[in-house]
């Protein structure tokens, strides 16, 4: 059973964003299962990557979409994701160090930093594009 499932209540209605946003379950899911399974640092480093990886090109797609669509809430809504890009930066360097352990609480973190940024601040995103096109 997923940790994290990503179904309509998290769909905002934009193909892209849907795909990446599935994408990121999926990612938050395979840690969620490394941890549970507890598999070897090496394993969980690469997850972490991954996961940096894919949230740094997810959120360069939403913000370039923001700027070509003139996005009012632009600031605010990059400042949000530059909070999590560093969040994840930080989990990934204490990991390396050896002083990261994958806890329940950081699982939970990332689920709800996901299930509240994509049903308030990406869906806000998605109703400003489907103005500006009608």
């Amino acid at each position: 059973m997923p940790f994290v499932t990503f179904d309509d209540r998290f769909k905002v209605g934009h193909p892209e964003i849907d795909r990446q946003h599935s994408g990121l379950f999926d990612a938050v899911n395979r840690l969620h299962d490394a941890m549970k399974a507890g598999v070897a640092r090496q394993e969980l480093g690469k997850i972490l990557a991954f996961l940096r990886t894919y949230t740094v090109e997810h959120f360069q797609t939403e913000e370039g979409i923001m700027q070509k669509s003139k996005y009012p809430g632009y600031a605010s809504h990059k400042a949000i994701h530059d909070d999590l890009t560093r969040k994840v930066l930080d989990l990934e360097e204490q990991h390396k160090a050896g002083s990261m352990t994958l806890s329940i609480a950081v699982m939970n973190f990332l689920k709800d930093w996901l299930a509240h940024h994509i049903s308030e601040e990406d869906k806000r995103l998605v109703e400003h594009l489907n103005k500006s096109h009608s």
